[in-house]
Protein backbone atom coordinates (compact mmCIF):
# COMPACT_ATOMS: atom_id res chain seq x y z
CA UNK A 1 0.00 0.00 0.00
CA UNK A 2 1.21 3.26 -0.59
CA UNK A 3 2.14 6.03 2.09
CA UNK A 4 0.11 8.18 2.63
CA UNK A 5 1.38 12.06 1.68
CA UNK A 6 1.22 14.37 4.65
CA UNK A 7 -1.16 17.33 5.25
CA UNK A 8 2.00 19.87 3.27
CA UNK A 9 1.91 18.00 0.16
CA UNK A 10 -2.00 18.22 -0.10
CA UNK A 11 -1.78 21.71 0.24
CA UNK A 12 1.00 22.78 -1.99
CA UNK A 13 -0.11 20.20 -4.75
CA UNK A 14 -4.09 19.64 -4.68
CA UNK A 15 -5.28 23.38 -3.08
CA UNK A 16 -2.38 25.95 -4.58
CA UNK A 17 -1.14 24.23 -7.07
CA UNK A 18 2.58 24.75 -6.32
CA UNK A 19 5.16 23.00 -8.13
CA UNK A 20 8.18 21.81 -5.37
CA UNK A 21 10.43 24.47 -7.44
CA UNK A 22 7.96 27.26 -6.89
CA UNK A 23 7.40 26.11 -3.26
CA UNK A 24 10.84 25.70 -3.02
CA UNK A 25 11.32 29.56 -3.81
CA UNK A 26 8.42 30.85 -1.85
CA UNK A 27 9.55 29.37 1.11
CA UNK A 28 13.28 29.83 0.91
CA UNK A 29 14.30 26.42 1.25
CA UNK A 30 15.38 23.83 -1.30
CA UNK A 31 13.60 21.26 -2.63
CA UNK A 32 14.67 18.49 -1.17
CA UNK A 33 13.64 20.08 1.96
CA UNK A 34 9.74 20.24 0.01
CA UNK A 35 10.22 17.20 -0.55
CA UNK A 36 10.93 15.62 2.76
CA UNK A 37 7.92 17.86 3.96
CA UNK A 38 5.95 15.86 1.47
CA UNK A 39 6.18 12.56 3.15
CA UNK A 40 6.85 13.51 6.87
CA UNK A 41 4.77 16.76 7.22
CA UNK A 42 6.14 20.72 7.56
CA UNK A 43 6.31 22.91 10.06
CA UNK A 44 2.96 25.18 10.40
CA UNK A 45 5.08 28.22 9.99
CA UNK A 46 5.36 26.95 6.49
CA UNK A 47 2.06 25.90 5.77
CA UNK A 48 0.72 29.33 6.87
CA UNK A 49 3.78 31.07 4.54
CA UNK A 50 2.37 29.35 1.46
CA UNK A 51 -1.34 30.24 2.27
CA UNK A 52 0.16 33.47 2.77
CA UNK A 53 1.85 33.66 0.05
CA UNK A 54 -1.65 32.51 -2.20
CA UNK A 55 -3.58 35.09 -0.40
CA UNK A 56 -1.50 37.79 -1.74
CA UNK A 57 -0.55 36.65 -5.39
CA UNK A 58 -2.29 37.12 -8.46
CA UNK A 59 -2.01 33.83 -10.04
CA UNK A 60 -3.31 34.74 -13.63
CA UNK A 61 -1.55 35.20 -16.99
CA UNK A 62 -0.22 38.59 -18.02
CA UNK A 63 -0.57 39.70 -14.02
CA UNK A 64 2.77 38.26 -12.95
CA UNK A 65 4.03 41.18 -10.18
CA UNK A 66 0.89 41.91 -9.14
CA UNK A 67 0.42 41.64 -5.28
CA UNK A 68 -2.33 42.13 -2.78
CA UNK A 69 -1.75 44.13 0.22
CA UNK A 70 -4.20 45.48 2.82
CA UNK A 71 -7.05 45.61 0.35
CA UNK A 72 -5.20 47.25 -2.69
CA UNK A 73 -3.71 45.40 -6.00
CA UNK A 74 0.43 46.50 -5.91
CA UNK A 75 2.94 46.31 -8.98
CA UNK A 76 6.67 47.66 -8.30
CA UNK A 77 5.47 49.77 -5.48
CA UNK A 78 2.59 51.72 -7.10
CA UNK A 79 -0.84 51.21 -6.22
CA UNK A 80 -3.43 50.31 -8.79
CA UNK A 81 -7.20 51.06 -7.95
CA UNK A 82 -10.19 50.51 -10.57
CA UNK A 83 -10.25 54.01 -11.55
CA UNK A 84 -6.06 54.31 -12.05
CA UNK A 85 -6.69 51.00 -14.13
CA UNK A 86 -9.56 53.02 -16.74
CA UNK A 87 -7.65 56.03 -16.19
CA UNK A 88 -4.19 53.66 -17.52
CA UNK A 89 -6.96 52.22 -20.50
CA UNK A 90 -8.63 55.51 -21.67
CA UNK A 91 -4.43 56.71 -21.84
CA UNK A 92 -3.41 54.02 -23.91
CA UNK A 93 -6.64 54.28 -26.39
CA UNK A 94 -5.47 58.36 -26.56
CA UNK A 95 -2.12 57.29 -26.96
CA UNK A 96 -2.77 54.57 -30.01
CA UNK A 97 -5.06 57.23 -31.65
CA UNK A 98 -2.77 59.83 -31.91
CA UNK A 99 -0.20 57.63 -33.07
CA UNK A 100 -2.13 56.53 -36.22
CA UNK A 101 -2.54 60.30 -36.15
CA UNK A 102 0.82 61.30 -36.61
CA UNK A 103 1.32 57.92 -38.76
CA UNK A 104 -1.41 59.75 -41.33
CA UNK A 105 0.29 62.87 -41.06
CA UNK A 106 3.34 61.92 -42.11
CA UNK A 107 1.94 59.40 -45.10
CA UNK A 108 1.98 60.77 -48.64
CA UNK A 109 -1.11 62.30 -48.28
CA UNK A 110 -0.92 63.60 -45.20
CA UNK A 111 2.11 65.49 -46.30
CA UNK A 112 0.34 66.87 -49.50
CA UNK A 113 -2.51 68.35 -47.18
CA UNK A 114 -0.25 69.72 -45.18
CA UNK A 115 2.14 71.24 -48.12
CA UNK A 116 -0.63 72.24 -49.67
CA UNK A 117 -2.59 73.73 -46.76
CA UNK A 118 0.99 76.24 -46.32
CA UNK A 119 0.49 77.13 -49.66
CA UNK A 120 -3.18 78.31 -49.72
CA UNK A 121 -2.57 80.30 -46.48
CA UNK A 122 0.66 82.13 -48.29
CA UNK A 123 -0.82 83.15 -51.32
CA UNK A 124 -4.42 83.64 -49.73
CA UNK A 125 -3.13 85.94 -46.79
CA UNK A 126 -5.21 89.00 -46.11
CA UNK A 127 -3.65 91.88 -48.34
CA UNK A 128 -3.42 95.43 -47.21
CA UNK A 129 -3.76 98.01 -49.80
CA UNK A 130 -2.65 101.19 -50.12
CA UNK A 131 -4.85 104.04 -49.91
Amino acid sequence: MAKKKSEFYHLRKNKLGLTETKAAEVLGVGVDKVLSWDDKGAPVMAMRLLCLWDEKHVRIDGWEGFVFSRGRLLRKGKIWTPRTLLAYHDYADEVCRLRNEVAAMYSWRGIKAAVLKKIFKKNHSPRKYPL
